[in-house]
């Protein structure tokens, strides 16, 4: 990638400026040139923003690039075009930024904008891309890199490099992880540090629950172990020689119950035999009873089952002689109906004579009606003349006011016309001001962030000393807190020496006890061992309790030693944060009274005050005073430009008024030929007159075609009428005739059943029979009732005739208490083996969860063993002191310093080579990554920070070189024919800078562009290709070219 050309409109300090790299093609070198903050790494942020939307250093988005110098009207954009593989690529973005409305007052927010326009070797246009999604992907597959990577290799800070020689190995390692992109490395160790404590605690969390299962597993009354478990394996097998027990003495416990159950089965068996023999015996002789009763009562049941016999008989007849009713009722109202039609039928063949007679009458009225439409016919012919007539004299005035409404606008046209070129003279003096006005509005501006500024270093000094107080009354608490401390590790020691001494005592005069006399101490020789006096009570217990004492101080005295360092730690911390805090203070005290003095500078120069109290109402009256002019000169800009569309306007709108009114003039003459024409074909009759005669003779022919239409409708209802009731008689005589012949059937079967049987003489005995249906109910109950009673009765005692009166019973109440005793035995023997399978579901579930438990915490004990060893090993704590991390990231140096050889052979003429260190240090910090260089000339390897000014000049460019490179491979990216080095020369002496430029001027022959951005004077004078960048009063930059 070549670049071409880089402009950059109100971006930082350029309003409008335009860098063309290709001036710069007679030689490779050239200069950036400027004074600090003039903006020559504001270049490089241009061409970093313009391809991947983002600064170099991504310290300032887009939007904040935006020049204060810019007007609410211009815009913000960077435009860079390069070459690659002979294809021209053409980029221009803008950022999201407030600007004036384009109408109307007040502001816009305009969202990024971004294109892209890619033309062949022959400059013709392939394809332009406007969404910033393919813009970017575009970008990223041509060039491979972000523009984090595109910063590493095209800008390269000598000074980073010349510290990055001599720095330790734990130094390298930050910014080659930051390069490389090891960051997972380090991340995964910490995981694994982190996971590994999360496993410990697990681990003990695991142990807890397992002894609290412990305590909750219910033991074995009758254990036959005698030894007492250790350790959790010995628990469980211990626990499950428990189970075992408890499940056998279950077995034999139920076992027993089996037994009573059949006990208490056998004697229930008894006492339900002797009970139902009782009951039967009872019931046989109720039964007997009853069977007695039942026969006294057979007569009288014997006649009510005739007598039902007979009316169920009777009610064979009930559907026949109903039928007989229904149909006689039938045939009374068919002969009413008859006669009601008779009788309108009469009226209406008297009414249809009658009309028939009057046909001559409404012969006489159609012809009436037929003369009054021949007149109607006439008038209607003259109504649409007279119509026409009126509108056309309606249309005459409105072309006469519309002719004098065109000669009323010309004149207002000529009028408006006038008063336009007096207000464009009044707008021309308002935009001369312009200029005056842009020069107010930087002053304001430089005003205003110097006041910004003062302001907020006054709430950062505020907020130190907020700072600074919380810090004093964190040491006061402190030095409290280590004052008690002390006092407390004073008084714990003194109890852990008494109590040292008093168990020392007890532990001698033991010892002595168990001496035996004649024969010599072991510790001092004696064959005689008085007891020592006051001591009384030496037994283990005692012994023990002293100890647990002497040990429970001895921790509280190690746990205070551990809290005092803790917060002679925290003190020194505070201690350091106060002093920071004070040169702080000390600093942004100095800073305020510089910034005061640069404001009270400004106000006099400008607005020719000192003070600084009103400076915010001041700066704010200013800014409202050049807002409004602002406003106003904006407002005077559109204005002019709709004055002078208004004014072409008002010249068209004449012509076009003046074309109106001579067409307006011709349609007037022909319309008034045609109103004295149509005037003298009406003769004189006017059109109201004329239509109210039409509207009373349609009304009149209406009223009498309405009364023909009625009375003909009348004749025909009446024929019709006539016509459906001779049909509706002929059908009502017909079914009376039906109706008798189906009484006559009815009748005809009545009369052959009562021939047939003596019990019924006549057909009213029979309905009499068939109305005493209550007393039918009552009766077949009471048979029904007496059938089934005898039905029971007889079937039950032939179940009973082996029952005899005369059996011996057993005794029923001894039976029964033998019952009760043997039950609540049985539920004795239940409840106990209850409560012993409770206690075996209990402990199971225990021995389960306990089992799981301790096989999980084996589980993660293995694998805590196998993290901390892999987090050890990947930390470094292993012979060759070399974590993962650094080990890859030696891979990687060995790769730069291998390309940095090359640039280093050549810039040297072969007398110096990197050489990476392999020897272990004396810590893990410097091992792995330490550069030592071999000198042929001494021929042996020295440290790299062994080197000359001009040495390590000459070495750190090659490294930056070389590292440029790698990246630039690993990353697969484009080619790119530019560098940038930034400063990095001003530290160096007459003959290390002479070395310096012998280097570039050596890589420059590669063909590779070179600009060096710096201010030193020796550069000015050995670089004659410059880009010069001028500071102008205001803070505004501007960009020209030195050729030397």
């Amino acid at each position: 990638m070549k670049p071409q050309t880089l402009q950059l409109k109100n971006f930082g300090p350029f309003i409008n400026e335009t860098i063309d790299f290709s001036k710069l093609s007679q030689a490779a070198l050239f200069l950036i040139t400027g004074k600090t903050g003039a903006g020559k790494t504001t270049i490089f942020d241009g061409m970093t923003y313009a391809l991947f939307g983002e600064t170099s250093g991504r310290l300032r988005s887009g939007k904040e690039m935006r020049s204060l110098f810019a007007t609410p009207e211009e815009e913000t954009s960077v435009f860079f075009s390069f070459e690659h593989h002979q294809f021209r690529y053409e980029i221009e973005r803008k950022p999201e930024q407030m600007l004036a409305k384009r109408k109307g007052e007040g502001m816009r927010k305009q969202a990024a904008k971004v294109s892209l326009t890619i033309f062949d070797e022959k400059g013709k246009e392939l394809r332009q891309l406007t969404k910033r999604s393919e813009v970017d992907q575009t970008i990223k597959e041509l060039l491979n890199l972000d523009a984090k990577q595109f910063s590493q290799i095209v800008l390269l800070p000598q000074g980073e490099f010349r510290n990055f020689l001599i720095s330790s190995s734990s130094e390298k390692e930050i910014v080659l992880r930051h390069l490389f992109g090891t960051q997972f490395f380090q991340q995964f160790n910490e995981q694994l540090k982190e996971k590994a404590k999360n496993q410990q605690k697990q681990l003990d969390h695991l142990e807890q629950e397992l002894l609290l299962l412990e305590k909750q597993f219910l033991p074995y009354e009758n254990d036959r172990l005698e030894e007492e478990s250790s350790g959790f394996e010995m628990t469980i097998s211990h626990w499950k020689i428990q189970q075992e027990q408890i499940n056998e003495e279950i077995t034999q416990e139920k076992e027993k119950l089996i037994s009573l159950k059949n006990e208490q089965k056998e004697l229930e068996t008894i006492y339900y035999r002797g009970q139902s023999q009782k009951e039967a015996l009872i019931e046989k002789q109720e039964l007997l009873t009853k069977q007695q009763k039942l026969t006294e009562q057979a007569q009288e049941i014997a006649k009510k089952q005739e007598w039902l016999k007979h009316y169920e008989e009777a009610q064979k007849l009930l559907l026949p002689i109903e039928r007989i009713q229904e149909y006689q009722e039938e045939q009374i109202d068919q002969k009413e109906k008859i006669k009601q039609l008779t009788d309108q039928l009469s009226e209406a063949t008297f009414l249809y004579q009658k009309w028939q007679k009057q046909g001559k009458t409404r012969t006489e009225q159609q012809k009436v009606v037929e003369t009054i439409q021949q007149t109607l016919l006439e008038k209607q012919r003259l109504i649409p003349l007279a119509k026409k007539y009126q509108q056309v004299q309606k249309e005459l005035l409105l072309h006469k006011k519309e002719s004098q409404g065109i000669q009323e606008k010309i004149e207002q046209l000529i009028q408006q016309q006038s008063t336009n070129q007096q207000k464009q003279q009044m707008i021309q003096e308002t935009l001369n001001q312009q200029e005056i006005l842009q020069e107010q509005r930087l002053i304001y501006e430089r005003l205003k962030q110097e006041e910004q500024r003062y302001t907020d270093k006054q709430q950062e000094q505020i907020q130190l000393e907020k700072e600074q107080k919380i810090f004093d009354e964190q040491q006061q608490t402190i030095n409290a807190q280590l004052a008690e401390s002390r006092q407390r590790l004073d008084e714990q020691t003194k109890i852990m020496t008494q109590q040292k001494s008093d168990w020392a005592k007890k532990q001698i005069a033991k010892l002595q006890a168990l001496l035996i006399p004649g024969e010599p101490c072991p510790v001092c020789g004696s064959t005689e061992h008085p007891i020592a006096h006051g001591v009384s009570d030496l037994s283990y217990e005692t012994l023990a309790n002293l100890e647990e004492k002497v040990n429970k101080t001895e921790k509280s005295v190690e746990q205070l030693h551990q809290e005092i360092g803790r917060k002679e730690t925290e003190a020194t911390k505070i201690q350091q944060q106060i002093e920071v805090n004070i040169q702080k203070q000390t600093e942004n005290q100095q800073l305020l009274a510089q910034l005061e003095e640069e404001i009270n500078k400004c106000l006099f120069q400008v607005f020719h005050t000192t003070s600084l109290d009103p400076i915010v109402k001041v700066v704010k009256e200013v800014k409202q005073s050049i807002d409004k002019q602002m406003l106003q000169l904006k407002n005077a800009k559109q204005e002019q430009l709709s004055l002078e569309e208004e004014g072409q306007t008002f010249k068209q709108e004449q012509l076009v008024l003046e074309k109106q009114k001579a067409s307006v003039s011709e349609v007037l003459q022909q319309m008034q030929g045609e109103v004295n024409s149509l005037n003298n074909q009406l003769s004189g009759i006017e059109t109201n007159i004329l239509e109210e005669e039409v509207a009373g003779l349609e009304t009149q022919i209406q009223n009498e075609v309405d009364k023909l239409t009625k009375e003909k409708s009348r004749g025909d209802a009446l024929k019709q009428k006539i016509a459906v009731l001779e049909s509706q008689v002929a059908t009502l005589s017909q079914q009376s005739k039906k109706t008798s012949s189906q009484i006559e059937q009815e009748q005809e079967k009545i009369d052959h059943y009562l021939s047939q049987q003596n019990y019924f003489a006549t057909q009213a005995e029979i309905m009499e029979r068939l109305n005493q249906k209550v007393i039918y109910e009552q009766d077949k109950k009471v048979v029904s009732e007496y059938q089934e009673q005898q039905l029971i009765i007889t079937t039950r005692l032939n179940q009973l005739k082996n029952v005899q009166f005369d059996e011996t019973i057993q005794s029923l109440e001894e039976i029964s208490s033998q019952i009760d005793s043997v039950k609540s035995t049985i539920e004795n023997q239940q409840a106990m083996i209850y409560r012993l399978q409770e206690q075996y579901k209990h402990n199971q579930k225990i021995m389960t969860d306990f089992t799981l438990r301790y096989k999980k915490s084996q589980q993660q004990l293995d694998e805590l063993v196998q993290l901390q060893q892999l987090s050890q090993t990947m930390n470094g704590e292993n012979p060759k002191k070399t974590s993962l991390e650094r080990y890859v990231l030696q891979v990687y140096l060995q790769e730069v310093l291998q390309v940095a050889n090359m640039h280093l052979k050549r810039l040297t003429k072969s007398r110096y080579q990197f050489e990476l260190a392999d020897e272990v240090g004396s810590y893990r910090g410097k091992t792995g990554l330490e550069i030592n260089v071999y000198d042929d000339e001494a021929g042996m390897t020295r440290g790299s920070h062994t080197l000359s000014g001009g040495e390590s000049f000459i070495a750190a460019l090659s490294l930056a070189l070389s590292l440029a490179e790698v990246i630039q491979t690993q990353t697969g990216g484009v080619t790119i024919e530019a560098l940038f080095i930034d400063e990095g020369f001003g530290s160096l002496d007459d003959e290390a800078l002479e070395m310096a430029m012998e280097a570039l001027e050596t890589v420059e022959s590669e063909g590779r562009m070179i600009g060096i951005i710096s201010h030193v004077r020796e550069l000015k004078e050995r670089i004659l290709q410059q880009i010069r960048i001028d500071t102008k009063g205001s803070g505004q930059s501007h960009i020209r070219y030195h050729f030397g």
